[in-house]
Order: C-alpha cells, then structure tokens, then sequence
C-alpha cells in the first residue's frame, strides 16, 4: 500500500524542487494561480514578468530551511484602478517585505515575549533557526505597535495603578492593570497626574480605581475619571498603620557630624580650648558642644520642614543640605523635632548602677575604688577609668556652665527587653508584633508580646487599635470605620491621632477598601514581573519594550 502525501508551505503553492546542501534545506515553490489587485480587488492574468522572493522557515532535521518562493508580477487591466503592474502576495506564507515565513516570525516573536533576546537567539540557533537578539526584539517592538494601531481600544472596567521604579529614588514609571481580565494594559513612561489623568480621559469606561495611598493617583483619578469610584489598598493601610507605630515607638535619629556645626551665620562656634586645666572645664566644654550640636540640629529640622512645605523634593532637599535621603524622609513625616538616639544601658556602662552609686554617694562612700568593688560584685563590667569619668561631675560640683543653673540630664528612653534573648526589642520588631493577630504568632512572639503590653500602656492601647483595623479591612463593612476613627484621635497617642487624620483625608476611598472586593496585589504581582524583565534585559529595557513584553500577545 502506497501512500502519497502533497506538502507545501502554505496553500495554493506547488513544491517544485527540494534539495539538501552542505547546511540547509533549499525548497523552491511557485504559484500559478490569479492573484487579485491589491487595490481594486479585479483578478488578472496577464503577467508582466516573475520575481524571487527568498524566506526562511521552520527547519527540518535540525537544519535551516530556504523556501524560495517564484512569484509573478502582473498587470491590472482595470481602467478605473491607481496600480498597473502589482506583485503577487501571498499572506498565508508571509508578510510583505518579511524574509520569513509567517509560522516562523509567530515562533521568534513567542519566544522573544516570554524569554527575551539573547536567550532566544541562543535557543533559535539550538533549533537550527538563527535569528539575531536584534531581529527578536525589533519583530516584537513592530507587532506591538501594528496591534495597537489596529485592534479596537480594550474596554477597562476595573483599573489597578501603581509605580514601579526605572532607577529606585530617582525617576519612576506607571503601571496600569485591568484586575477584571488579570493583564497589563498599559505602561507609563512616567509617574505623573497629567499623563496619568490623559489614560483615564482615552479610556471612559473605567468604573473602579485601585491605588495605593500616594495622593499622586488620586489626583490623577479626580481628574481624569471623576465617575470611578477610588479604593484605597488594603494592604498599604495595614502597612501605614505598622509604619506609624514603628515611628510612634522609637523616633530615634542619627547624631549630626561635627563639620555642621558653626556652619550658619546665626550659630557661633565655641572651639576647643588648647588645654584644659582640670576636668571640670573638660566636662563643661563637652556639654557647650552638646548644646551648639543640638541647636545646629534644631535649626536643620526648621529647614527641612520649609523646603517640603515649599514643594521640594525629598531627594532635592538631601542633596542641597548634604544629608541622608532616609534622615530626610523620617524628619518631613514629623511636626517636631525627634530625640536624639540614645543607646541601651548595659552592665558596662557607670549608668546602668546609677541609683545604686546615687544612694552609696549619699551615704557619704565617695572613694572610687570602694565603688568600683561594690556594683562589680553586682555585675558590672566596665573599666575603673570610666567609672572614675563617670563621677568626676558629682566630685568638683560644678555640673552646669551658668552659675548655679543646673542643666537636666538628657532623658533615657527605656526599651522592652525580649524575654527569651535578653536583647533590646527594636521598634521595627515591635511594630510588626503589633500589627499581627495572636492566633498566627509562635509562643515566642507571643512572649514577646505580653513583655510589651505588660512594659507600655501605649503599646498596649496601639494593639487594640490594631486589631480592630485588621478586623474592619476583612469585615466587607464600612459600619465601624467611623466610631474607630473617633477612638484613634481620642486614644491621646500621637501617631495614632496623626494616622486617622490621613485617613479623614481619603475617607471615601478607605471605605471602599473595606466595602469593595478590589485590592491592588494583582498590581504589585505584575510589578515584581516587570522588574524581573527590566533587569534581565539590562539598558535595553526601554519602555516600547518593556510594554511588548507585559502586554499579553
């Protein structure tokens, strides 16, 4: 039994030849068929002359494959039509002007979408089809483009937007979602209200905004989709309220260097003395830098605060002052100045044996070795030199710069100590504490927890706010969001009191986030794969590609 099987690259052509060379397979068809006008639609038959057309295609045993397609030329007799000679084209093998075939280029441009170009190309040349990263790239850009040129405007109900980064504190895009369908719609070469608003305007149907808290967005929804119902996410309120208890906890800020100080014309240094005669002028001279070191820090939070106010950025104001972006960003989000960073008392530090040392000073035991021997038996671990240091004010009496003016001793801001470990818990821990349900904590968290509700009633009345948030965002009612809004401004707490404030200030999309089912996490997934690619490609992510590549095909 015979069985004979016709194959063609596409349809309506005839395999003349096929042969095998040293590196590819040659396959030579024609067509013999009328072809229409392209302009008028008129078949002809009257051919002016022939013309090769030379396309790759799908290889075949691991080796290339040259399709050399004889076309025809041919002449309109249609009196009324623009064209008198036009090519045969044949659509179902390929694109005019493409040097390959259709089902090739559909293959290029799949791998180039998921996998990028140099691992495409690496592939591509595996499977005996080499195509440059170059050529990947430019086929994909070019049928992004022709697609949104000619498919209808997609219809978005349901928008997710947020920001992504191009360079992390220096400039940023945006990212537009349509959380009905689960894909990218669009990406933003910028993060701006203005070009954000101009999508809203191109896409009226939009019913539903998610954003995060920046008022960048809501701006930008106001006044390009005034009919959308805006909703605040879930998540970044849960997360603004960790951050506020974490500031609320431990303001703690960097000392500043000494070249600040005396840098300003209203702050007169006092330097050093070349010798200092005894220890009492020593320790005077310490707290006279203290006290300019304090002013000059004063004065920098007084300009902070009226740069910002006055529209400047957080990354301009670092870089005009010579400071930290993160000492910037911490100091604009407050009304005050916060207390300097003051460093656990430990069994190796005089201080940490001062009421002790206070009550035996008293007692009239003023010989430092007799001292020394009695907080060593009570553990302390310090050097007799720094325990002599220590009381060397209480000694000569003179503790203050202006005659009997006495200056108070900087207070100490008494931490938690964990009470498995024994360390210090930090404000960034307890906050995350705070924030997280009894019933998903280990018995060590747990430990932890009672040791701060037990050490601070502030934190205990935080964690009550808590979880009462936590229950309003997963209750899909907006009842008790007013009565808890009341409670935080009267809990006399001031990160709390600040907290509902911002929330006042958004309140309709606060209620939504409770009320509504949408949250931006779909959002933030498409940005975590936008990143992925951004760096997988280097510095030829440019927004045209990066937008070929979210987009779906």
């Amino acid at each position: 039994m015979k069985t004979s099987i016709t194959w063609s690259p596409a349809a309506g052509l005839n395999v003349v030849s096929v042969e095998r060379g040293e590196h590819a397979w040659t396959v030579t068809v024609e067509n013999r068929q009328p072809t229409p006008c392209p302009g008028c639609g008129a078949r002809s038959k009257s051919r002016h002359s022939t013309y090769w057309r030379t396309l790759r295609d799908l290889s075949a045993q691991g080796a290339p494959v040259v399709v050399n397609a004889r076309l025809g030329r041919w002449r309109c007799r249609n009196q009324r039509c623009d064209r008198r000679i036009f090519t045969e084209r044949v659509p179902n093998l390929a694109a005019p002007f493409a040097r390959r075939t259709a089902r090739l280029a559909g293959i290029v441009r799949l791998l180039g979408h998921s996998a990028g170009g140099r691992p495409s190309e690496r592939l591509m040349r595996r499977l005996g089809m080499p195509v440059s990263d170059t050529t990947i790239l430019a086929g994909l850009k070019e049928h992004a483009r022709a697609r949104s040129g000619s498919s209808p405007m997609i219809a978005v109900h349901v928008a997710g937007v947020d920001d992504w980064a191009w360079r992390k504190g220096s400039n940023y895009g945006t990212i537009i979602v349509d959380l009905e369908r689960r894909e990218v719609v669009d990406v933003l070469a910028d993060r701006s209200a203005s070009t954000t608003a101009s999508w809203f305007k191109d896409h009226p149907g939009v019913e539903v905004v998610s954003r995060d808290r920046a008022g960048l967005y809501a701006e930008a929804a106001r006044q390009g989709a005034p009919q959308a119902r805006q909703v605040a996410d879930r998540f970044h309120l849960l997360q603004n309220f960790r951050e506020t208890v974490e500031r609320q906890l431990g303001g703690y800020e960097a000392p500043i260097r000494d070249s600040r100080i005396g840098a300003s014309g209203n702050q007169a240094a006092s330097p050093l003395p070349i010798r200092l005669d005894c220890s009492s002028d020593a320790v005077a001279q310490t707290r006279l830098i203290r006290r300019e070191r304090q002013a000059v820090r004063q004065q920098l939070f007084v300009e902070i605060r009226a740069l910002f106010e006055g529209g400047s950025s957080i990354g301009e104001i670092a870089r005009k002052l010579g400071l930290g972006r993160r000492r910037v960003e911490r100091w604009v989000r407050r009304i005050d100045l916060p207390d300097r960073n003051t460093m656990a008392l430990t069994p190796s530090k005089p201080a940490y044996f001062g009421v002790l040392l206070e009550r035996r000073w008293a007692e009239g035991i003023t010989k430092v070795r007799h001292l020394f021997a009695e907080i060593g038996h009570h553990g302390y671990t310090g050097s007799f030199s720094h325990l002599a240091r220590f009381l060397a004010p209480w000694r000569n009496g003179e503790s203050s710069l202006e005659g009997d003016e006495q200056e108070e001793p900087a207070p100490v801001r008494m931490r938690t100590l964990d009470p498995i470990t024994g360390r210090v818990i930090s404000p960034l821990t307890a906050a995350a504490l705070c924030v997280k349900p009894r019933g998903q904590m280990t018995a060590r968290q747990v430990a932890t927890v009672d040791a701060l509700k037990a050490a601070s009633a502030e934190f205990t009345a935080m964690r009550g706010l808590a979880m009462r948030f936590r229950g309003l965002l997963r209750g899909g009612t907006a009842d008790g969001l007013d009565a808890w809004l009341i409670d935080a401004r009267g809990s006399g707490i001031y990160g709390m009191q600040r907290f509902a404030r911002t929330i006042r200030q958004d309140i309709d999309a606060a209620r939504n986030a409770v009320s509504e089912p949408w949250s931006n996490g779909q959002t933030e997934g498409q940005i975590n794969r936008l990143k992925t690619l951004k760096r997988a490609m280097y510095g030829r992510a440019g927004v045209e590609l990066l937008r070929a590549r979210m987009m779906p095909l």
